[in-house]
């Protein structure tokens, strides 16, 4: 989810095969159809994606789209509703730096913050992060730690030192933004579960996405243990946000005072303390 700077006090979400804006009453499709998936370009409903695993704003007239299936990245035009390819090429899979590059599942996908010309992707079967070009679309590889069975999914970025923190299987990892090295933060990637304590001790089980939420605190949408956690980077110490159950998180957003948990069938709003 995420802030829609096109109209304030919205916010953008997605359902699988559709990207949406609601002000919690009014929904407006953007582009796809909820009911039917596919591969298909054109305006609003006529759209078809096989399956959205990460969108955002480059503008506030513009939505980048991971369309994973698709193996491609997807551009809605909100000045005229239509949806065009954007970056890798769609329907083909593979590794290729370059214009046109290649991914392999797109994912989770951000605004570069110490280069706001480029994006960031977490490009899971390739087992990389990738940079793409706002402008043309070329894509790059960012990092690529190269450890087996190390599946990308989503990420997120330290505003201040532009270090990415991935998920990948049950654990979460730093990258640095400067030369790219990998280090485990919290969670086991060869283990599962829902543990508590110091977060090299810390189970997880199935996370979802993540987003800071203060200095050196992450959240974490833990989809299969149904719980939605807080890492402490500084106090070393991984907790449950006490929210009450959830069904499945998957997306966060916290934004005015408010957090925004994206579930298997709703958004629930909590406000914050």
């Amino acid at each position: 989810m995420e802030v829609d700077q096109h109209k304030p006090g919205h916010i953008i979400y997605t359902d699988k095969n559709a990207v949406k804006t609601t002000d919690g009453t009014t929904v407006v499709l953007l582009a796809g159809n909820s009911l039917q998936g596919g591969y298909k370009e054109g305006r609003g409903a006529e759209a078809r994606f096989y399956f959205i695993t990460g969108f955002t704003q480059i503008s506030d007239k513009h939505v980048v789209v991971s369309d994973c299936f698709s193996r491609c990245l997807r551009l809605i035009d909100r000045t005229s509703g239509s949806t065009s390819q954007f970056s890798g090429q769609c329907q083909r899979k593979g590794y290729a730096d370059g214009n046109p590059g290649l991914f392999d599942f797109a994912r989770g996908i951000v605004v570069d913050c110490k280069n706001v010309s480029q994006l960031l992707l977490a490009d899971e079967y390739n087992q990389a992060v990738r940079s793409v070009d706002v402008g043309t679309g070329a894509i790059n590889t960012f990092a690529r730690p190269g450890l087996a069975n190390w599946y990308i999914r989503f990420l997120t970025q330290d505003k201040g030192t532009g270090d990415l923190y991935v998920q990948a299987h049950s654990a979460i990892f730093k990258i640095t933004y400067l030369g790219g090295k990998t280090s485990i933060l919290a969670g086991s990637p060869n283990g599962k579960g829902f543990k508590q304590g110091t977060l090299l001790n810390s189970l997880f089980n199935g996370p979802h996405e993540l987003i800071f939420v203060g200095p050196a605190t992450l959240m974490v949408a833990d989809a299969n243990s149904n719980t939605v956690r807080l890492l402490d980077i500084h106090s070393d110490k991984v907790s449950l946000l006490s929210i009450g159950h959830t069904n499945h998180p998957t997306a966060l957003l916290l934004t005015n005072n408010s957090l925004y948990v994206g579930q298997r069938d709703k958004i629930q709003r909590y406000a914050c303390k």
